[in-house]
């Protein structure tokens, strides 16, 4: 199905859900600039472009005690570039959280644990699959305009199609991934209308870079592909690494019900035999409440 008719698809998902009044919790739309979309290290291969996203999420919750509640949410996005087609996609998710509040009022500290299930859907075929994770988080709200958070993650992403190898001997699902993660985060109300968030991520597992024919990587990577999404020639190469984010978001109330915010990420991998890619990603994203 083409990127078009899924976004059709989408369109209708949300006419009918407003019809029968389903619970939607928001709406945003978000505009994002990633300058190394390949996570290339040599400037021939390094690709940006610009995207916008269309999301929607909601679902119940259920109060188990004073201190302990269950949540059921779906997700539906669509994600559209300006320049690669093949990276267009939709995927629609659904998670189940289970949060714990050690006592009452706004400054106890808080756990939460969540499990997720996403579909993912490319007009790459090479990129379909599932993201399937596991979270932990921990919080709290110091002061009624400091509020910080720590958090591990598990992920992993499986594949539909297995292309033919282009080395015999190296396997070719390179969307066949696995990862983990862990964060700290801090949010401060620096006026009633503006939160400012920072955070920093240290990530640990499979990355995908796409690049030309290139031995270094090619010596270092568990999985080999043609991409083309990125042009001819293109290969998708699996490997290891270790990756640093940092980032920083301002987020302003706009009404009663939305708010528009601006962020940046700054990304660093490093990957065993001398590899290593940087990247900046850029967003603005407006977000309705219902």
């Amino acid at each position: 199905m083409k990127f078009d008719e899924r976004l059709a698809c989408l369109a209708l998902v949300l006419c009918a859900a407003q019809a029968s009044a389903a619970p939607l919790d928001d709406l945003g739309v978000e505009l994002v600039y990633d300058d190394n979309l390949t996570r290339a290290q040599l400037g021939r291969d390094i690709k940006g472009d610009l995207a916008l996203s269309v999301s929607t999420s909601g679902g119940p919750r259920f109060q188990l005690t004073d201190y302990d509640s269950l949540a059921l949410r779906g997700a539906l996005a669509a994600t559209k570039y300006r320049h690669y087609d093949g990276l267009d996609n939709i995927n629609a998710g659904l998670a189940l959280g289970y949060r714990r509040k050690f006592g009452l009022g706004p400054y106890v500290p808080q756990f939460a644990l969540t499990g997720s299930a996403s579909r993912l859907e490319y007009d790459n075929r090479l990129r379909d699959g599932w993201l399937y994770a596991a979270e932990a988080e921990a919080s709290k709200r110091v002061t009624d305009r400091l509020a910080l958070r720590a958090f591990v993650r598990s992920e992993r992403r499986e594949s539909d199609d297995v292309p033919a190898r282009v080395v015999p001997f190296i396997r070719a699902n390179v969307f066949d991934l696995s990862s983990r993660s862990a964060g700290i985060g801090a949010d401060f109300a620096c006026d009633p209308r503006y939160l400012v968030s920072v955070g920093f991520t240290w990530h640990r597992g499979d990355i995908v870079s796409t690049t030309q024919r290139n031995r270094p990587i090619f010596l270092a990577s568990s999985a080999i592909a043609p991409d083309p999404v990125f042009g001819d020639n293109t290969y998708a190469y699996t490997m290891q690494a270790r990756t640093r984010v940092f980032s920083i978001g301002v987020s302003r109330e706009v009404g009663r019900q939305s708010s528009v915010s601006l962020g940046y990420e700054y990304r660093d991998s490093r990957a065993d035999g001398g590899i290593d890619y940087s990247g900046n990603l850029f967003r603005a994203t407006y977000l309705y409440g219902f």
